[in-house]
């Protein structure tokens, strides 16, 4: 059998296809046949080029994506702490009335239990406001509730003061929780904007993390 005859077996049993001469004839003629030998060895190379290539370079591209990228702003602690300080002054005006002040009940202080209830919202209401100053991702949640409750507390208070019903200070004091729901308002806005970084966001990229692609 002729060596073109041979090698269309070889080349069939490089690219993994059945040859049509048994594999032990081969191998035989390959032993002493130095001329096919170096042929499949050829062929092999060459395939190997054709199914594997090296990787073409890229430029590192890291400091300019770096460099476009914009600049996480920092949280500005000024609008949690207004928050805070809201929050701190309507828990204090809660557990003034839970100890016995009167702040502006007039002819209803009689009316022990109602009062006893309002002292303790004005509390949760400042603990929810404190919350939400030490975690702003919570600020979320309470805007419904609170907000509401600010639009309600505003048309009653308005029908009060007008009908005599209630003092002016004590509708004046409502303006603390007002303004801890704009507070809790703009420190929404700002989470939003401004999102802290996840755990994962904190940790440090791992070495070679910039360094060109292996090549």
């Amino acid at each position: 059998m002729e060596c073109s005859e041979l090698r269309e077996s070889i080349s069939a049993r490089i690219d993994g296809e059945q040859p049509m001469v048994p594999d032990n004839v081969l191998d035989r003629h390959l032993a002493g046949c130095p001329a096919c030998r170096g042929w499949q060895e050829r062929a092999s190379a060459l395939r190997r080029l054709t199914l594997v290539r090296e990787a073409p370079r890229v430029p590192d591209l890291t400091a300019r994506i770096l460099a476009e990228a914009p600049v996480p702003m920092p949280q500005r602690w000024s609008l949690r702490l207004a928050l805070g300080l809201v929050a701190l002054m309507q828990s204090g005006l809660g557990l003034a009335e839970l100890l016995g002040a009167d702040i502006g009940h007039g002819g209803l202080a009689a009316a022990v239990h109602l009062g006893n209830e309002s002292a303790a919202w004005n509390v949760a209401v400042g603990i929810g406001l404190l919350w939400a100053a030490l975690y702003p991702s919570a600020a979320a949640g309470l805007l419904p509730a609170l907000g509401g409750f600010v639009v309600v507390l505003g048309i009653v208070s308005g029908v009060d003061l007008s009908a005599g019903h209630a003092a002016t200070d004590r509708v004046v004091s409502h303006g603390l929780v007002v303004a801890g729901v704009a507070l809790l308002f703009a420190v929404r806005r700002q989470q939003a904007r401004h999102p802290a970084p996840s755990p994962a966001d904190r940790l440090p990229a791992p070495r070679g993390a910039g360094a060109n692609a292996p090549g």
